[in-house]
């Protein structure tokens, strides 16, 4: 359900949208921390609890043979207590490699934390109640963990990104089959769950246009079984280009007649002269059927990464903030200082891997990487940001 700057939550700031739609100034993120040694790493997601509670996830990779042909990925944590930021070890039970960590929110309190080996497979999770890690028994068949929801401690909910999902119940996992390939997992309830993803659609034998290979498709758990909900079709128009494919990528239930799914509609570009453009797809489940939104435009679209702030607006993406009055606010992007071996006037990216609302603070925190180009030379250093009304 948290998904880098996909992280769909509701953030706690006071009049932010209003404010910043009418303060005449641009909001900007600010560096707290910025990782001049490299051995830091990647920093990959975030989660935060409070103010005085606030955890990082991230990889620093080292070489691992004399020939410096093998590497492995040495996974560690940043804990904020209020006052700094502290190093702190990944659980034992998550392995030496660690690769791609996640947390997840357990709505009965806590969290998990998955990584898994560089490959993506053998995902290992420890869940932290607030005193001590408890691990998890891995997943029956090591696949993945494309995605998460977790209820509760005895009720978590994982799709491995192809057609299985597992369910842990507090003393072991069940696999069960879906209907489709799915990589994304959300609900508003443990009888009320969507995975979403694409399915596969035979050749249309009766038409001298290829079909598109996948349509968009949603799997839902009423508390008994995964059933296959039916969905609008896409379909470019004839001739339809190479390898057409229409699939679903992201989903988030805000209510249980308030399901939103996003996804796009694309084919094999550079093969044809007159290509048509490529579709987002936007659908909204009402509790009787799936219906299709208008299309997104302009920087303040909701393409399904959007970070909602309750009723005054949205965090569209890194770098645009939509109120709730319709105002497209921009957030800027400050530079490195000039230290460092780094210049401040070199070409600078700031990319972000994950948003957080701190409970509490007014604050939104992100983590991610600066990629400098500096007079042809490429390097990164790895950031943590802050966003305050």
């Amino acid at each position: 359900m948290r998904k880098g700057v996909v992280a769909l939550v509701v953030l706690a700031l006071v009049a932010a949208g209003f404010w910043w739609a009418n303060s005449g100034s641009e909001p900007s993120w600010r560096y707290d921390e910025v990782f001049k040694d490299r051995s830091q790493g990647r920093l990959s997601d975030l989660i935060a609890t409070a103010g005085d509670d606030i955890w990082v996830a991230g990889n620093a990779t080292r070489t691992v043979s004399h020939a410096g042909d093998e590497s492995a990925d040495d996974g560690f944590l940043l804990h904020y207590d209020g006052a700094r930021w502290q190093r702190r070890p990944m659980p034992t039970a998550l392995g030496d490699s660690v690769h791609e960590a996640r947390f997840d929110p357990v709505d009965s309190g806590g969290f998990l934390l998955t990584a898994s080996l560089r490959s993506l497979e053998a995902p290992r999770t420890a869940r932290w109640d607030g005193k001590r890690w408890t691990a998890l028994p891995p997943l029956p068949d090591g696949h993945r963990a494309a995605d998460v929801r977790a209820f509760a401690a005895d009720d978590i909910w994982v799709v491995d990104g192809r057609s299985r999902a597992y369910h842990w119940d507090g003393a072991g996992w069940t696999a069960t089959d879906l209907p489709a390939t799915v990589g994304a997992l959300d609900g508003v309830a443990s009888d009320d769950l969507w995975a979403v993803g694409h399915r596969g659609t035979a050749v249309d034998e009766d038409t001298d246009r290829e079909a598109e290979h996948t349509q968009p498709a949603a799997v839902h758990w009423d508390g008994r079984a995964w059933k296959l909900v039916r969905m609008p079709e896409y379909h470019f128009p004839a001739p339809a280009p190479p390898e057409a494919e229409a699939y679903l990528t992201e989903v988030v239930a805000r209510a249980a007649d308030d399901v939103r799914v996003h996804g796009e509609h694309t084919f094999n570009h550079g093969e044809t002269e007159a290509e048509p453009a490529d579709e987002d797809i936007r659908l909204r489940w009402d509790d009787t059927r799936w219906t299709k939104l208008p299309d997104a435009k302009g920087a303040c679209a909701d393409r399904g990464r959007a970070v909602r702030d309750g009723e005054r607006g949205s965090l569209v993406s890194d770098s645009r903030y939509l109120t709730a009055d319709g105002d497209c606010v921009k957030i800027t992007h400050p530079r490195l200082p000039s230290t460092d071996g780094i210049k401040s006037s070199s070409q600078q990216s700031l990319r972000l891997n994950a948003v957080e609302p701190v409970p509490g603070t007014g604050k939104i925190l992100g983590v991610g990487h600066v990629q400098v180009n500096q007079a042809g030379n490429p390097t990164s250093r790895s950031v943590i940001v802050s966003l305050e009304r």
